[in-house]
């Protein structure tokens, strides 16, 4: 009996490792928790932290916002979350698919947002968003496309 409990507690450890069976039966890569990923990015920008917000993003990151294109670190801080951080604010996701496996996952859906610009009132924007996670080589999960696209100021289509 006592080899009995040793021999199942192995079998109980071996089975414990962080690989899920697909239809095929074929062993694929744990899933990455696609909700934290994405709170650690919205804490960064609700909390008007430019340091917590870069680092979520990968050195060859891109972000889409409307027509304008931000490609690396340097560029996405300077142009993209310098201003943004000290206008933006109360920013929520609802995610309309959230997937992701062992080395990328992404989200997307509906943002809303507070703008409040130097000396004018608060703006309320809304639009569509898609998130794209990339596991880096140190394991780290970091942002490599953020598309952002306001539907607030889009003109009616008839």
């Amino acid at each position: 009996m006592k080899y009995f409990s040793i021999i199942m507690i192995g079998i109980t450890l071996i089975s414990c490792n962080h690989h899920e069976a697909n239809e095929t039966g074929t062993v694929k890569p744990a899933s990455v928790n696609v909700d934290s990923l994405e709170r650690l990015f919205l804490d960064g920008w609700n909390n008007r932290d430019s340091a917590a917000i870069m680092n979520t993003i990968a050195g060859n990151g891109i972000v889409m916002n409307d027509s304008l294109i931000h490609t690396g670190t340097k560029e996405i801080a300077d142009k993209w979350i310098s201003g943004g951080v000290k206008v933006l604010s109360n920013i929520k996701t609802t995610a309309a698919i959230r997937e992701g496996d062992g080395q990328i996952a992404y989200s997307g859906g509906t943002y809303s947002l507070d703008l409040t610009p130097p000396g004018g009132p608060l703006l309320r924007e809304k639009g569509n968003y898609s998130f794209v996670w990339s596991k880096q080589s140190s394991g780290e999960w970091k942002l490599t496309l953020i598309h952002i696209e306001d539907i607030t100021r889009m003109p009616d289509i008839k």
